[in-house]
């Protein structure tokens, strides 16, 4: 069966076409991408042919190992789709994939190289904010569009950066008034030690304080932490009423793990980004009966969503929670392309120009489009997590900034 996933644009309106076709085109397109500085496409050497080129900085080593695969995996398929259905301007789009390994200096040199030997046309990707803020410095320099796909303010304000992940706003609007009245009004706050759990948690206290609610204990702990223990002690000394988190990668499924040994999740409320669906491998029945708010979820009911969860499932034989980074991701790719026929050209000006102005429609999230403050924003919902990964919405909120640092204050 066909369906189809709009994209507006301006005035018009650019149809991307969903077909089955997607799973059989990314055969292809994955053996190519496999080699870092894989063309996905054919018809011309690589800079020389006219074709849309994008730069993929992917840490696919070092501690953010999980969001950057789901990251990677979300851009390849949209890559296919694309491609598929005729690519962009009338060719293939192009990619070269780079791995700097969650290091900001990596970073710096990759974005260099993608720009200045690779001529890439785009970059898209890396996940902690240090090396997003490196990247995007290089990229602006450069006049070259740059996205970014992590949930979390990107902080940066620059006229090539478009971030495509939630922001603050988004992960908080909803959730912080349901567990402030389910729960109490002592709150910790628990995140690693770098710029968006600390971003997050400033915007966390200033909605927790316009509810009448306390932050009674502040803790980070660097990336990579393996033993919570002295966090915890801390956690039950304070004796909140409910932990906000903001711990990522492995270190989230060992504070959570190792918060359930120690009762935590029995006696006190526990939500926040270390419960996403990235970490619920790790954690399966732990987390079974809590709560999050966020903008996706594989349970999704839509044509979009459906059309992507089993294009994501038979491709890489996943079977476990989808992460929102892949479908932030998957969706951002389709948006960038659609500002690309819009723009008619891959000049970076009029990229940025046409991405300023295109709406998603229909697409994996619903509806989306960038505000006038560069956030992505869309519908998100309260997920309850249950029986196999089942991250199920129950309550839905509309796009909201209110509360929210501004990228470009």
């Amino acid at each position: 069966m066909e369906t189809t996933h709009s994209v507006r644009a301006g005035r018009g309106m650019i149809s991307l076409r969903r077909t089955t076709g997607i799973v059989a085109a990314f055969a292809l397109t994955a053996s190519l991408a496999a080699c870092s500085g894989g063309a996905i496409g054919g018809g011309g050497d690589e800079g020389t042919n006219g074709a849309f080129k994008v730069g993929l900085i992917a840490p696919l080593t070092g501690p953010v190992v999980q969001e950057a695969t789901a990251m990677q995996r979300g851009f390849e398929l949209a890559i296919a789709k694309i491609n598929d259905e005729g690519g962009v301007l009338g060719q293939p789009v192009e990619f070269v994939m780079v791995d700097d390994q969650a290091d900001a200096a990596k970073s710096t040199q990759l974005a260099q190289r993608l720009i200045n030997q690779d001529e890439v046309d785009y970059i898209f990707g890396t996940v902690p904010g240090d090396t997003t803020a490196a990247v995007a410095q290089v990229a602006e320099s450069a006049k070259v569009p740059f996205s970014s796909a992590i949930l979390g303010n990107a902080g940066i304000c620059g006229e090539y950066f478009f971030p495509f992940g939630e922001p603050n706003a988004s992960l908080l609007n909803g959730l912080l008034p349901q567990m402030i009245a389910g729960h109490g009004t002592s709150v910790a706050l628990i995140g690693n030690d770098y710029a968006f759990p600390r971003g997050y948690f400033e915007d966390a206290r200033t909605l927790l304080e316009d509810l009448g609610a306390s932050v009674v204990l502040e803790e980070y702990s660097p990336l990579g932490t393996a033993d919570w223990q002295p966090v915890i002690s801390k956690i039950n000394a304070a004796s909140p009423d409910w932990v906000l988190t903001a711990v990522v990668g492995s270190d989230a499924t060992a504070l959570v793990t190792q918060a359930d040994q120690a009762g935590v999740l029995d006696s006190m409320g526990f939500t926040g980004v270390s419960l996403i669906a990235d970490f619920y491998p790790g954690l399966t029945e732990r987390t079974h009966g809590l709560s999050l708010v966020g903008r996706y979820s594989d349970q999704l009911d839509n044509d979009a969503n459906r059309e992507f969860v089993e294009a994501f499932r038979s491709t890489y034989n996943f079977n476990d929670p989808i992460p929102s980074v892949a479908a932030n991701a998957y969706e951002g790719m389709l948006m960038i392309a659609a500002a690309v026929e819009k723009a008619g050209s891959t000049d970076g000006a009029e990229i940025v120009k046409a991405l300023a102005e295109v709406e998603v429609s229909d697409g994996v999230f619903g509806n989306g489009s960038f505000s006038d403050d560069r956030f992505f924003m869309t519908e998100t919902a309260r997920f309850e997590i249950g029986e196999g990964g089942a991250y199920t919405p129950v309550e839905t909120f509309a796009a909201d900034l209110e509360g929210i640092t501004p990228q470009c204050a």
